[in-house]
């Protein structure tokens, strides 16, 4: 077999050097220096877009286990590289590609153009570990698909891992010859400057060659990589193409959010961001993976993400063929079909402009519209809306084409809205209230403090807005005209439920906000001698959904760390942690406990659990209050990894302490 070689791409000069050097030391970066109105313009047809697609396809295909597999196979390098001598996607059509997007309504497509495992899908010079030298296909995919895009109207874009497990200046977690684990990467010593180099010029030919829209990295968690580089690819691909748009994931910098395989609960405010999904369980294509999600499940998570005012990138995993598996093209057309009649209640909407979701769906808005997104329809024929003050010009269900007038009346705060008892769309029916202007809108009061829970007493207070005045129960009574007027924190001595809502003219104008305030005793401290700062854990390997129950299992190995970290010596999948130890507290009071995991935990202390994370998941953030006294508490944290990334913290609130990290001043465990 041909050595898979790479381009000799090493450090410049010195002169070279000392210029570069000097260069950066009298400017400011991209993202210093951007307005925020120059970003916006930049940022806007990705913002209109709301729905892409993305395409993980390599030559992991061909073993058809996902897009992790030589990791996850530990499969060493050289029997990897053979994948690339079998890669021959002859019924590859990047016409239908790009029409299948298209089709289905999505605006925009990601493709891999380098994922973790290093082999490149485009033509390039850096390394001949490529798809047009290394195959005996010798066709460059990239450069029909743009093509492609460019004759269907869908912007063009392309992924690329930061992270590489074929690089010769990246060293494998694990090297063991015959059973390596590459994952994460770290760069060999003095190499890291040769792999920026070497990434520089592989950015610079996709630039220049395919003038992607976007440019989606990945990978970055690998060890060594700092934002300080992730800075300098940003400034370097930004003086390439001012009008190129990067996520975050290249570190440091970054024009969006990428939260993966969920759906923040309140979008993620102030920033612009992409939720990326699968339409099964793998990225790339697994032969064995039939659990796809239904269109129902899809088109629904298409319209949250728009309602919060994200978008949404749903990925295709096409076979070594080339093909994009039937099952994921038939979900993608019952979309498109649905975008075609709805569209406008997607494309080029901002998030709602409730705080709280509706009880029966979602709201996207555009100026003097709201698009009604209703999941459960109304069996009575009356669709309830709280908090629209002004009355709309003209009410309609969306994919009616003569737009047949709705009757509207008022009931209190609440537009009523008549529509047929008959359910138009099972999946989701829009329904259209335009305006004269922007709609006035009042949301339900937030009550205050947000920590409910109290020892001895506190107060609540209720957030007010001009032209409005809010009147208050304290036994969860809906509040009326002649409820007490809310002028001032209100104290709170025992558990109460507090009711308010806003009022002009002696009449409701929103809906109403419950709060519970939970009067509670701290659970006493334990009494423990003889201890160690830290915390001791057990270690188990096994392939779990959920929680299992530790205790019924033989660990691996038990040791101390001195926090709630993962271990450095543990596999990259399919293994558990049982963390055990006390937790001590510097003060009574009430703390609020933030567990995050990927994939499952649950924490736990004394006997109460305080926080869940439990099942397979991206990264994601539970919160859970508990009041405890000064002193040591027994503390016990469940953490199980699946498939893909991994990752536990663990920060606390309270005591007169910001939401931090635990610190390890306050970990312990018995001698």
């Amino acid at each position: 077999m041909r050595q898979m070689g790479y381009g000799k791409l090493r450090i410049p000069t010195l002169l070279a050097c000392g210029l570069l050097l000097m260069t950066l030391g009298f400017r400011d970066t991209f993202a210093q220096t951007e307005m925020a109105k120059q970003k916006e313009a930049r940022m806007q047809w990705w913002v209109d877009a709301r729905f892409g697609m993305f395409i993980h396809w390599g030559s992991y295909a061909i073993p058809a286990k996902g897009e992790w597999y030589m990791t996850n196979g530990h499969v060493p390098r050289g029997q990897y590289e053979k994948y690339a001598e079998e890669f021959n996607p002859t019924k590859f059509d990047a016409d239908l590609w790009a029409k299948t997007a298209h089709d289905a309504g999505m605006k925009y497509l990601v493709i891999t153009s380098k994922h973790h495992d290093g082999f490149c899908m485009f033509d390039t010079k850096a390394t001949s570990y490529n798809v047009v030298e290394a195959t005996p296909w010798h066709k460059d995919p990239l450069k029909a698909l743009s093509a492609a895009c460019r004759k269907y109207g869908v912007k063009f874009s392309v992924y690329y891992s930061i992270m590489d497990w074929h690089s010769p200046y990246q060293a494998a977690a694990d090297p063991d010859p015959e059973h390596p684990t590459y994952n994460p990467t770290h760069f060999k010593p003095g190499e890291k400057g040769a792999y920026i180099d070497y990434m520089k010029t592989q950015l610079k030919e996709l630039v220049t060659q395919y003038h992607p829209a976007v440019i989606w990295f990945d990978g970055g968690w690998m060890n060594g990589w700092t934002e300080k580089d992730g800075q300098e690819i940003y400034d370097y691909l930004r003086k390439l193409d001012p009008t190129l748009i990067i996520n975050n994931r290249v570190g440091g910098a970054g024009d969006y959010e990428t939260p993966e395989q969920q759906i923040p609960p309140n979008g993620i405010p102030g920033h612009d961001w992409e939720t990326c999904m699968t339409i099964n369980n793998n990225w790339g294509y697994n032969s064995s993976d039939f659990d796809f999600k239904s269109s129902k499940t899809l088109l629904r998570n298409l319209i949250d993400i728009a309602s919060k005012g994200g978008n949404y990138l749903l990925n295709v995993g096409p076979t070594a063929e080339g093909i994009v598996p039937e099952p994921e093209v038939a979900r993608l057309d019952t979309m498109g079909m649905w975008l075609k009649m709805n569209g406008d209640a997607i494309y080029g909407t901002t998030a709602s402009p409730f705080t709280t979701q509706l009880p029966w769906g979602r709201c996207t808005q555009k100026p003097g519209k709201l698009y009604l997104e209703v999941f459960d329809w109304p069996a009575d024929g009356e669709l309830v809306l709280h908090g629209v003050t002004s009355k709309p010009q003209r009410t309609f269900i969306l994919s009616d084409k003569a737009h047949a007038p709705l009757k509207v009346d008022r009931k209190g705060d609440a537009l009523v809205i008549s529509v047929p008892k008959a359910e138009p769309d099972s999946i989701c029916t829009v329904v259209v209230l335009e305006f004269t202007g922007k709609p006035e809108i009042y949301n339900p009061p937030v009550i205050g403090p947000e920590l409910k829970m109290f020892l001895g007493s506190t107060e609540a207070t209720v957030q007010p807005v001009p032209g409005a005045e809010i009147h208050y129960t304290l036994d969860g009574q809906q509040p009326t005209a002649s409820s007490p007027l809310y002028k001032g924190p209100i104290a709170i001595n025992a558990t109460t439920t507090v009711t308010a809502g806003y009022f002009r003219d002696s009449q409701p104008v929103s809906g109403v906000s419950t709060a519970v305030f939970n009067r509670v005793e701290a659970k006493p401290a334990v009494r423990v001698e003889d201890t160690s700062s830290g915390i001791e854990y057990k270690y188990f390997e096994g392939k779990w959904t959920s929680m299992p129950d530790f205790g019924k299992l033989t660990p691996e190995r038990e040791a101390v760390l001195p926090a709630v970290v993962l271990p450095a010596k543990r596999a990259q999948e399919y293994y558990g942690m049982e963390y055990t130890g006390y937790i001590k507290i510097p003060k009574d009071g009430v703390y609020a406990f933030y567990l995050s995991s990927d994939d499952g935990s649950k924490l736990y202390i004394g006997d109460e659990l305080v926080a869940d994370d439990d099942g397979l998941h991206g990264m994601t953030e539970k919160q859970g209050l508990i009041a405890l006294s000064e002193g040591y508490h027994p503390v016990r944290i469940d953490y199980f990894q699946g498939q893909g990334s991994d990752g536990l913290k663990l920060e606390v609130e309270g005591g007169g302490m910001t939401k931090q990290a635990v610190p390890d001043s306050m970990l312990y465990f018995k001698k």
